[in-house]
């Protein structure tokens, strides 16, 4: 009979610790979730959306000397995303297109948060211009210039009283699709 009682009491101290894990597992997995979630609460609530960066700009510092004294003036160059437009076809076989990626420059950083404010305006802008235009429009030098002057002036008409001091271009690319 010993044997007997030594198989029961091996049974029962494995029976006590399978409900010990049952009890862990129960209370655990719960907690787990719990915890899981208001992790999960707090990340989705406590981000500040305003801070996060909106659009790429780089602000360079310039000091100038002014009657004896040094001046620090700054430039902000704001980068728009890229524009694709359908240039009008100079034949029936030809659609080409214009892809152009632009750089604002701006003279005070308070006015980057207005000018991406209205960004899908200046897009529009952008592009009920550029519909416009045939590849030999814009296809020398004088051409690439006056496209750049019109836009900038339209695009100061747009975010008035802001000013923009210059136009960048950053990509500029025809390709005819056929």
């Amino acid at each position: 009979m010993e044997k007997d009682d030594d198989l029961d009491e091996f049974e029962a101290e494995n029976a006590s610790t399978t409900i010990n894990k049952k009890k862990i597992l129960i209370f655990l997995i719960p907690l787990l979730i719990l915890i899981g979630i208001g992790v999960g609460m707090i990340s989705v609530f406590n981000r500040k959306y305003d801070e996060l960066p909106k659009g790429k700009y780089n602000i360079i510092k310039n000091i100038i000397d002014q009657d004896g004294q040094s001046v620090e003036k700054i430039t902000i160059f704001y980068d728009l995303p890229e524009v694709t437009a359908s240039l009008k076809p100079q034949n029936a076989k030809d659609q080409p297109k214009l892809k152009i990626r632009l750089n604002l420059e701006l003279s005070r950083i308070e006015d980057v948060n207005q000018i991406e404010s209205i960004i899908p305006r200046i897009q529009d802008a952008i592009l009920s211009h550029t519909i416009e235009l045939t590849e030999n429009d814009i296809n020398n030098s004088a051409g690439l210039y006056w496209l750049k002057e019109e836009l900038l002036y339209r695009i100061n008409l747009l975010v008035s009283p802001i000013k923009i001091n210059a136009l960048n271009f950053k990509t500029f690319e025809i390709s005819n699709d056929k």
